[in-house]
């Protein structure tokens, strides 16, 4: 489900409900833990558009092959092909690849783990209730980078990991992944706070569904609608529909280790962040000590000096 960050330019546009109530959590919840989130982060700028046929941005990842060339990957979600784009931070259109034997059929995160192979994140649940999701399954789809400026080079084969929720937890809609350490690292979108899960990523991938594990559950932050994680595993980022939020690590994320409640401490780490309504904006990348958003409106921003 999705609408145009255009509603907020036009008054007679009317926001879907379900986003509307999160906004309204978004900003209660801003107002609630304002002591706990000092406003220290720049406040966005813009910085381009994205190009006709991208139309619902829902993750983006800044490539590591072409590292210092101004390249970036992204994806629409639910209702498009299986395919992601090459473009810069203007919005410009490098490529366009097709995956094979791939399937679209909500995909919400794109993030890439430390050997610089892109993973595509089918985790979105667009028959949701709320809060009650519909969709038991997710699905990862890991690939090398592809070349951005060589049109003429074959698409990758991705390989395919299935992960189900625990036994008693969930469906979920989730949004924001990352990965670290050998696993991705997946946060439900819920209006009352959110839930980390770690989903382990083999150098083969296995052939059959594997549960996920809960990790964290917190309701300092709600709503997530992307995640990103410094190279460095010391700066986690996660936004919502107006909020941008850094958390500040003592160390690179996979040493973290879990309290006497047997979960991560993710939360209760310095966390900075600014208030700024975009439309919605659902895709957040690290490039450098700088964030990357765009929205599925098509708006590219960038927020200086986040680390």
């Amino acid at each position: 489900m999705s609408f145009r960050n255009r509603c907020v330019q036009q008054p007679a546009c009317t926001v879907p409900r379900i986003v509307l109530a999160a906004i309204v959590f978004c900003w209660a919840f801003s107002a609630v833990y304002a002591v706990e989130l000092p406003r220290t982060l720049a406040a966005p700028v813009s910085i381009g558009h994205l190009p006709k046929g991208i139309d619902e941005s829902s993750g983006l990842i800044a490539s590591r092959r072409h590292a210092g060339k101004d390249v970036f990957w992204t994806h629409n979600d639910s209702g498009d092909t299986a395919r992601i784009f090459a473009v810069n931070s203007t919005g410009k259109l490098l490529r366009t690849v097709d995956l094979p034997h791939a399937e679209n059929v909500d995909w919400e995160e794109i993030t890439m783990d430390e050997l610089g192979r892109i993973i595509v994140c089918d985790c979105g649940d667009n028959n949701r209730d709320n809060n009650n999701g519909k969709r038991n399954g997710v699905v990862l789809y890991r690939f090398p980078e592809p070349d951005a400026f060589n049109l003429n080079e074959a698409p990758p084969e991705p390989e395919v990991f299935r992960f189900r929720y625990p036994t008693g937890d969930g469906p979920f809609d989730a949004e924001g992944v990352f990965t670290r350490g050998g696993n991705a690292y997946l946060f439900t979108k819920q209006i009352e706070g959110t839930s980390l899960y770690r989903l382990p990523l083999p150098e083969k991938a296995p052939g059959d569904t594997v549960a996920m594990t809960r990790v964290c559950r917190s309701k300092a932050f709600n709503v997530v609608t992307g995640a990103a994680l410094s190279n460095d595993g010391l700066h986690l980022a996660l936004i919502n529909y107006i909020t941008i939020t850094v958390i500040d690590l003592a160390e690179p994320f996979e040493k973290l280790k879990p309290g006497v409640n047997g979960e991560l401490p993710l939360f209760d780490f310095p966390r900075r962040s600014v208030n700024a309504w975009l439309g919605q904006t659902e895709a957040v990348a690290w490039d450098g000590d700088d964030l990357v958003l765009t929205t599925e409106g098509g708006d590219i921003f960038r927020c200086l000096k986040c680390k």
